[in-house]
């Protein structure tokens, strides 16, 4: 039942997201960033491979509103390997509308959600900032689509395919900085 409601409840959210007409960032947020993070646990593969692995991995969404109220984001993920080694990579994009890309950061009121479209899934990040926008708490669902058996993304690590077979996310936690989380 929590599958098939996690599944609703990401891509009704996620085809709702392209329906609203970008609404600016509320002016409290406008020179700040927002960085919300989260762990996962996949089994995937690399696409074209039988071998499935288990994967535990780190995420982290970041996005700094300009003084404008334009939303620069980066999504990354890093993971540990055997022999205590680690991969990292990264993915950026600059505005909030969701006909550029497959990602799309909407806010409305007093939350931000962002959708992400993969091919046979989706993943929504959704922060509710309270204290006149100086807190947030976030949550993080990824689904895969109806009738589909497995999510297929290019990985922000090596640059291939990967074929995520199943997912598990961690509690997200969120937090709001003065500044350019990306240091420019």
């Amino acid at each position: 039942m929590r599958k098939i409601l996690l599944r609703v409840l990401v891509f009704s959210s996620f085809a709702c997201a392209g329906d609203f007409k970008a609404i600016a960032a509320p002016a409290q947020l406008y020179g700040k960033s927002v960085v919300v993070t989260w762990t996962e646990e996949r089994d995937q593969r690399v696409r074209g491979e039988e071998h499935v692995r288990n994967v535990g991995a780190n995420g982290q969404f970041s996005v700094y509103l300009s003084g404008a109220g334009r939303p620069f984001s980066r999504m990354s993920y890093s993971f540990s390997r055997p022999r205590g080694s680690a991969a990292y990579g990264s993915k950026d994009a600059v505005g909030g509308d969701s006909s550029g890309g497959n990602r799309s950061v909407v806010f409305q009121g007093n939350s931000m959600s962002v959708g992400m479209r993969m091919e046979g899934g989706a993943k929504r990040i959704l922060v509710n900032f309270e204290n006149g926008f100086q807190s947030c708490n976030a949550q993080v669902l990824t689904g895969k689509a109806e009738g589909a058996d497995r999510i297929r993304a290019k990985s922000m690590v090596g640059g291939g395919f990967v074929e995520i077979l199943s997912v598990k996310t961690g509690p997200a936690s969120c937090r709001i900085q003065e500044g350019n989380v990306f240091g420019n």
